[in-house]
């Protein structure tokens, strides 16, 4: 009985797998097909296996995409804008959840409360006012009216928070007995004993920034400082459309995120037991 639950558990496991991988199969494949092929192809098994009798021609959708639409331009401008935000959320979030989880701060019950409250209202829907705030310190179409609505974040300084609330007190003590700072216990003992933390909060923050269309749609005039969320529904609406190029660019837009994730992976909560954290 329980060999026959396992074969029905692995059995529904590989089906949701399968149903989830299919459609970036198709979209890598036909990222280096002409669109006479997809179009031919469509429908049929053929559409997920790639032309081997054709190597050759596989990068030329991805040339006419750079060449039509200057996509490294915006390949740039989304490292550039997600770098910032990354960086800078890691940095301030990290602080504040220390500071909550550490020091004796007036009133710190009620500002962890209304943490979680802040946690319940997305960002849509205090985006108008957010814009009206960058308008009025002129940081509209600029890089930092893009970063700072989302460098700090109540759901990071949460999360780290509960974090650092874990590392044991005599670490602090032992460190402190040995003359350093509140800045060097930060630098030197707790962050290189926060990797998960810090990997897990990156991660996230890098693929809600890679992701995110809206905002620099609205911050952003020039169409040259687009990151390539907002550059690929541009492409897709104009004419003509070419399916091929339309995949070639949802393929270059995914990539970093599968890396990302992939060489990402391996430092995500795995390390409590060797960092003294129980």
């Amino acid at each position: 009985m329980k060999t026959l639950l396992r074969v029905l558990k692995i059995s529904i496991l590989i089906s949701f797998a399968v149903l989830f991988v299919f459609p970036t199969i198709w979209m890598f494949v036909s990222s280096t097909k002409s669109v006479a092929e997809i179009s031919r192809e469509i429908g049929t098994i053929q559409s997920f296996i790639p032309n081997f009798g054709n190597i050759g021609s596989w990068l030329d959708p991805y040339k006419e995409l750079f060449n039509r639409f200057n996509f490294s331009l915006h390949f740039f401008n989304s490292v550039l804008y997600s770098a910032v935000i990354v960086f800078g959320s890691l940095f301030v979030n990290s602080l504040a959840g220390y500071a909550l989880a550490v020091f004796d701060i007036p009133f710190k019950k009620y500002i962890s409360g209304f943490l979680i409250i802040l946690i319940i209202f997305p960002f849509q829907s205090v985006l108008i006012q957010i814009f009206i705030i960058v308008n009025e310190l002129n940081l509209v179409n600029t890089v930092w009216g893009l970063a700072l609505p989302h460098i700090g974040s109540a759901f990071n300084i949460y999360l780290f928070m509960v974090f650092f609330k874990r590392i044991p007190k005599e670490l602090r003590e032992s460190a402190f007995m040995d003359g350093a700072s509140d800045w060097q216990v930060f630098t030197k003992i707790v962050i290189p004993i926060s990797k998960p933390i810090f990997m897990t909060i990156g991660i996230l923050v890098f693929v809600g920034s890679w992701n995110d269309y809206v905002w620099p749609l609205m911050i952003f005039t020039e169409t040259g400082k687009y990151p390539l969320s907002v550059a690929v529904n541009i492409m897709n609406e104009t004419k003509p459309v070419y399916l091929n190029q339309v995949m070639a660019g949802l393929t270059v837009t995914t990539i970093p995120i599968l890396l990302v994730y992939i060489f990402g992976q391996k430092y995500i909560m795995p390390q409590n037991t060797s960092s003294g954290i129980k």
